[in-house]
């Protein structure tokens, strides 16, 4: 059954409207430059580098001071070979060095679990459906 316009361009408003941070709706976000989008994103991993304690051996004396991860990329990081990930503050390296760190992070402070993958596998093969 096809969709109507009408019913894309109302799922399309749905979406632009619903979150894409906790803090910033899709419509939001898509109207910031790139550099602005990669900000907002090192805001969001910047609560997980905390949480993992990055702040501790972080470059940025403002991180230790605070006792948590508040330093965002340099233009200089951004040119840098090899680059920095542009989601991720500075103290996760450059190349994504601790990259896994934080998506383990933020996968298990999501409330995700080791096995996320679907729990149906489709109809189960007999030895009858073998022949």
């Amino acid at each position: 059954m096809r969709m109507s316009e009408e019913e894309k361009h109302r799922l399309w408003e749905e979406e632009q409207n619903s979150l894409k941070l906790p803090w910033m709706t899709h419509r939001e976000f898509d109207r910031l430059s790139e550099r602005q989008k990669s900000r907002e994103w090192q805001k969001l991993t910047q609560y997980f580098t905390t949480y993992l304690g990055f702040w501790k051996t972080c470059d940025l004396s403002s991180c230790r001071r605070a006792k948590a991860c508040k330093g965002f990329l340099t233009e200089a990081q951004y040119r840098a070979e090899p680059g920095y990930q542009t989601s991720f503050p500075p103290c996760v390296g450059p190349g994504g060095a601790h990259q896994q760190e934080v998506l383990e992070a933020m996968r298990q402070l999501g409330g995700g679990t080791e096995d996320d993958e679907p729990k149906y596998d489709g109809r189960q093969r007999t030895e009858r459906d073998d022949a």
